[in-house]
């Protein structure tokens, strides 16, 4: 493995980087072979189903390490090409790219787990005995975008994504209106 200076020079030069072994032939190559300097600047791009050939099994590989779970690897790294594939024409270095989404999904699905197991060992919470009124006052008291996601998410039941498209938002701030709504009516209802 060679030691770049910059992760995103190596990314831009595939052929440099197969000079020294450290890219496979088909990201430099493609269908024949193409001219070194043509690859240099960036007249080739790889397509996306190139990119899927070459990268998957290294990804699954690395989310493998990540995450401990061969399934659950596989299905973050779907879940990456997807995102990919949504960015394909606004992507510079597609293998960067990627890698960087299996990385994120891998933490993510770190978070979760984590979040899951302390849930599932603090055991299920009493339930308030509240009225349909005392409810809907307690809602009417959040401001809106934290009432417009519990609703969604809890009434509805929307995923984060959707959610976030509603309401004009990222996935992330979605999670955290709905976070902070609960948070919010529980210090209401244990009042």
């Amino acid at each position: 493995m060679v030691y770049w200076r910059s992760m995103a020079l190596r990314d831009q030069l595939p052929i440099a980087a197969a000079a020294v072994g450290d890219a496979p032939a088909s990201e430099v190559a493609g269908d024949g072979r193409r001219d070194a300097a043509a690859a240099a600047f960036g007249s080739f791009t790889p397509s996306f189903v190139e990119l899927y050939r070459e990268a998957f099994a290294p990804m699954v590989r690395l989310a493998v390490l990540l995450t401990g779970s061969d399934t659950l690897a596989e299905d973050l790294v779907h879940d990456a090409f997807v995102r990919v594939h949504a960015r394909w024409s606004r992507v510079e270095s597609p293998t960067s790219y990627l890698r960087a989404a299996v990385v994120n999904a891998c933490r993510s699905a770190r978070r979760r787990a984590r979040l899951e197991r302390s849930a599932a060992a603090a055991g299920p919470l009493p339930m308030a005995n509240l009225d349909a009124d005392e409810m809907f006052d307690a809602l009417e008291a959040l401001p809106y975008r934290q009432r417009a996601a519990l609703v969604l998410k809890y009434y509805e039941g929307l995923p984060l994504a959707e959610i976030a498209e509603l309401l004009g938002c990222r996935e992330g701030t979605a999670a955290s209106l709905v976070h902070r709504g609960l948070e919010q009516l529980r210090r209401m209802i244990e009042r």
